[in-house]
């Protein structure tokens, strides 16, 4: 799975890390032939939501928090996806 997300975007080398983590965390959500629950289901005891996926690499738009920022000023700046916040894993 990391090969064919990174061979599908054209994002530098140096990200397979996180493409890693992605694909770990896509694996863990959906069920495996053995079982017929998903791991996190396991783990957990309820399903997991795939309602927030996104594809890897795609383009996004970013809002950066700055208090000082004028309202004349971009609010978003243009980015990749590459993974999701830790803590809200």
């Amino acid at each position: 799975m990391v090969k064919s997300m990174m061979d599908k975007c054209n994002l530098p080398n140096y990200l397979w890390g996180e493409a890693l983590k992605k694909t770990a965390y896509i694996l863990n959500r959906v069920p495996s032939k053995s079982v017929h629950k998903t791991p996190f289901e396991l783990w957990t005891g309820r399903k997991p939501s795939l309602n927030h996926f996104r594809v890897w690499g795609c383009p996004a738009e970013v809002r950066l928090f700055n208090p000082i920022k004028k309202k004349t000023n971009p609010r978003t700046i243009r980015a990749f996806f590459i993974g999701y916040l830790e803590r809200y894993l």
